[in-house]
């Protein structure tokens, strides 16, 4: 079997989730200053040499990869429509995408995975899970990773790539395994709760709180800039992390998480939900997932497990996550 090779590009560094020989190594790599801007590659041409460097050194073999498009630049999302051919779907699928499509959907790439029928669907619909991209990313996605020596075979929403993961766990045990997941993503600039039932998204929330409002309060109490202080959170300089104006921080957070989990209770009587799955930088900082963990009354769920890799330390698990959903896919 050969290598098999998954990227998820943050705002400040590139994991990069290797399967060989049936071994899982997570790469975390921190990205040069001015490479990213608001969530884009600034130097598109820089950040191929810098990926093809950083492989070298690293020793990642393989040549074919998939990428999880970064935040905001797909859309994904669960649809039901009445039951039509694949070419009236190829000309409806747009107008289901409208409002990210800015009127001009020839500029944008549409897919569909369909669903297999729920005992509540109506057999006149059709259920799908949908997305949309716009053709200029996706080129210039297929450039920068050719420029690095790379084929990229796939490019997906993140929501698709926690389905992967979910889909893969699902598999190895079928009939033991729940049906209903929940994944709560503690980034940099939001928190996104993602919960998954079968091969459908049930239901997504962005709060739009992250970690770099721990950043904020460090930065406040030191008088250093937001990132240096991005630093010291990870580091705990000087115990900042058990600060109460940290642990302010830690609390707005976990309020809003639980104010998203208990609405998606009240919508959903039958939810079966017994714990979630904390990723993101933020879910390596123990102070806010106890904050989390304990305002939502829900249990934190072993990452390592559902990716099929026991003893995978927590920091990869956490932060590779979604680089891993592209790997095992």
């Amino acid at each position: 079997m050969g290598t098999k090779l998954g990227f998820d590009i943050g705002n400040n560094s590139v994991k990069i989730a290797e399967v060989r020989g049936g071994k899982l190594t997570v790469h975390d790599i921190r990205m040069p200053d001015n490479m990213m801007s608001d969530g884009e590659i600034a130097m598109p041409n820089g950040f191929s040499d810098f990926l093809r460097r950083e492989m070298k050194a690293r020793k990642i073999k393989g040549r074919e990869c998939s990428l999880v498009f970064p935040a905001r630049q797909a859309i994904c999302r669960f649809l039901a429509m009445p039951k039509m051919s694949k070419d009236q779907l190829a000309l409806n699928l747009p107008y289901e995408f409208s409002e990210f499509v800015e009127n001009d959907p020839d500029r944008f790439v549409y897919d569909y995975a369909m669903c297999a029928p729920d005992e509540n669907d109506d057999p006149e619909q059709m259920y799908m899970m949908a997305a949309a991209a716009s053709k200029e990313r996706i080129t210039q996605y297929i450039r920068i990773f050719s420029g690095a020596g790379l084929k990229l075979k796939t490019l997906l929403p993140v929501e698709m790539s926690l389905m992967r993961l979910v889909a893969n766990y699902r598999a190895r045990d079928p009939e033991n395994r729940p049906q209903e997941y929940c994944f709560v993503n503690l980034g940099r600039n939001t928190v996104v709760i993602t919960i998954i039932k079968n091969d459908r998204i049930r239901a997504a929330r962005q709060i739009e709180l992250g970690c770099a409002a721990i950043d904020a309060a460090i930065a406040d109490m030191l008088g250093v800039d937001p990132f240096l202080a991005g630093t010291y959170k990870y580091n705990n300089f000087q115990g900042v992390l058990d600060t109460p104006q940290c642990a302010e921080v830690y609390q707005r957070i976990a309020v809003e998480v639980q104010r998203v989990l208990n609405f998606y209770r009240f919508n959903y009587r039958d939810s079966e939900l017994n714990g979630m799955y904390l990723l993101g930088g933020g879910a390596s900082m123990s102070q806010l997932t106890d904050a989390v963990v304990d305002m939502a009354e829900m249990p934190a769920l072993p990452l390592d497990e559902l990716m099929n890799a026991p003893g995978l330390d927590l920091t990869s698990a956490v932060k590779g996550a979604l680089a891993i959903g592209m790997a095992v896919g």
